[in-house]
């Protein structure tokens, strides 16, 4: 900014200052949030919530909703059967949280994201499916590595996102599978313990 010669050139540098910020604060805040949730975090408390997944999923939609239509993209909720689960609510929607925000990273302007609380089986689920480019099989496994991002990665991203998904999955006893989702995309699933 400093060595900018006009206004123009202080406007751009300005911008990629902006965006240099913007980086390093969401490479912060994930760090802080795996930090929390991690295998040294202290234990989960005693008394966890009981947690609707429902309300989950229409907060989650609700967080995301202004940046889903600046960047055209229609993000909608749905639950089937109003599953609740016990379990530590902030944790769980820094979980769903992550997955829409990488879903909101790879789905192109027009595209589509569905975030849906729903039992498969007995087990309670939360589900987050786009029609983006997806993640190949082979990759599937790595992308749960801290600051992996695949190959096929759009955007800015610290690769720390999946890393918490699986980690607060874990502490809630919850399995977190990725699959290619119908027409094409990812559907992320986290399915609880039945209970």
């Amino acid at each position: 900014v400093e060595r900018a010669a006009d206004p123009a050139q202080r406007a751009v540098a300005i911008a990629e200052l902006r965006e240099g910020i913007e980086r390093t604060r969401h490479l912060v805040e994930r760090l802080l949030q795996l930090a929390r949730v991690g295998p040294d975090a202290a234990p989960p408390g005693q008394g966890q919530d009981e947690v609707d997944l429902a309300v989950l999923v229409r907060d989650c939609v609700s967080r995301f909703s202004a940046r889903a239509e600046a960047d055209g993209v229609d993000l909608g909720a749905t639950s089937q059967a109003a599953p609740r689960i016990h379990g530590d609510a902030h944790q769980l929607g820094i979980l769903l949280d992550n997955l829409v925000d990488n879903a909101l990273r790879q789905v192109p302007r027009g595209g589509r994201i569905d975030v849906a609380a729903l039992r498969v089986g007995d087990s309670p689920a939360l589900c987050v499916t786009d029609n983006g480019p997806g993640i190949p099989a082979p990759e599937r496994g790595r992308v749960f590595d801290r600051f992996y991002r695949g190959q096929g990665a759009v955007g800015y991203g610290s690769g720390l996102g999946l890393a918490i998904v699986r980690a607060v999955a874990q502490r809630h006893g919850a399995q977190v599978t990725l699959e290619d989702a119908p027409g094409g995309g990812l559907k992320v699933s986290v399915t609880f313990p039945a209970g």
